[in-house]
């Protein structure tokens, strides 16, 4: 568990193993060059060394951060971090005969809550007020089906393809990021890998969320996670503007 807080922004990270022997997961919080950056990479279960993958996507990310802000744009840090974790990966699964493989979810925010935000995978960034929540999109297939009308996002939960990806750092040349930009004024930033979001609703993580103060908040997560029956490993951020 990790709480920290300053003037205007208190968050907090936690990461459970879940029905796991090993914890796939990583995650990344700090001040870098006058902005926050928190991320969450998921190894992919069934690849070889995930939980290498995973630390690889958010060191490199720190690394990257470091060196381009505040001089070099949150959009461009955020493509160079991505392609540069991902040809980092691809390179190790070359010279080790391997196929690891990892999700990465990332958020920088500047002090005044303007939020830059960069996807491969499906770990997810959410936006949250009282009333509403907003989340990144995720790269799976069952996704797509969401997205065509075959089924709701409901189902999805239950899908037995759930976890089927279109997109990961590590398995192909190149990757494609998906970009947004949101302003968190008001709202609560959440970062999970799908051990929390695969199996809680997202009125669930809302009501948590908005109820509690972030190290509250991250706890009652994992353990929503936990009572939902997920096997998963489960990592949050949870953020307050």
């Amino acid at each position: 568990m990790q709480v920290k807080g300053r003037p205007g922004l208190r968050y907090a990270a936690m990461s459970d193993t879940g029905g796991r022997e090993h914890n796939e997961d990583a995650y990344f919080t700090g001040r870098v060059n006058g902005y926050h950056v928190f991320a969450v990479a998921d190894g992919l279960g069934g690849h070889a060394c995930g939980e290498v993958a995973s630390r690889m996507a958010v060191e490199i990310l720190s690394e990257v951060a470091g060196e381009g802000l505040p001089e070099t744009g949150p959009v461009t840090v955020l493509e160079r971090a991505f392609q540069q974790a991902n040809a980092a990966v691809c390179t190790y699964n070359r010279e080790n005969g391997l196929n690891a493989g990892t999700t990465l979810s990332v958020a920088i925010v500047s002090e005044s809550g303007r939020c830059w935000i960069g996807t491969v995978g499906d770990s997810r960034t959410h936006i949250i007020t009282p009333s509403s929540v907003w989340h990144t999109r995720d790269q799976s297939y069952v996704q797509g089906l969401v997205e065509s009308g075959v089924i709701s996002p409901g189902e999805a939960m239950l899908h037995p393809g759930k976890n089927v990806l279109t997109q990961a750092l590590g398995l192909a040349a190149r990757v494609r990021v998906d970009l947004d930009e949101r302003d968190l004024a008001g709202a609560v930033l959440v970062i999970s890998s799908d051990g929390l979001h695969d199996y809680v609703p997202a009125s669930t993580i809302r009501e948590i969320v908005t109820a509690s103060d972030p190290d509250t908040a991250c706890r009652r997560l994992i353990d929503a996670a936990r009572d939902a029956a997920s096997t998963d490993n489960t990592t949050v951020i949870v953020a307050r503007f």
